[in-house]
């Protein structure tokens, strides 16, 4: 059964939809997507282009990390990350910003299934997931 989820920003201003199945949901561990969204570990869901209607560019701010093509958007009045750009270039959404918008819980169609650069990890995680050293698991 296809998916459809409304996902708003804290103070509502940035609105998208996303539809379908995620391309990947995973726990990325690389110090670049630390950087970019300060955060020990981020949890997130990658999505087709075409399942995604991301908002116009003028409700968004931009953030691109130095010297790498890694990107984030998210609101200029709240502050919330909506979504970003790393490789393979297509977006990717945190799973917070599913659980704010899901009464506080990622639905489980979104569940991680592996964590990602688990060599560069700053903390241990004590779960049942794969823990890929690096990033041949989703072909980085």
């Amino acid at each position: 059964m296809s998916q459809t989820y409304d996902i708003s920003c804290d103070c509502g201003h940035v609105k998208m939809t996303v539809r379908g199945e995620p391309k990947l949901s995973l726990y990325c561990h690389c110090g670049s997507c630390r950087e970019l969204y300060a955060a020990d570990v981020l949890g997130l869901t990658g999505w087709d282009e075409e399942n995604v209607d991301l908002p116009d560019d003028s409700k968004l701010f931009h953030h691109k990390t130095d010297g790498k093509e890694m990107h984030r958007y998210g609101c200029p009045k709240c502050g919330m990350t909506m979504y970003g750009r790393h490789k393979p270039g297509i977006p990717v959404i945190r799973h917070n910003v599913f659980r704010k918008n899901n009464g506080g819980k990622l639905p489980s169609e979104l569940a991680p299934a592996l964590h990602l650069f688990y060599g560069e990890r700053v903390l241990d995680i004590d779960d049942d997931l794969d823990k890929c050293e690096d990033g041949s698991a989703v072909g980085l």
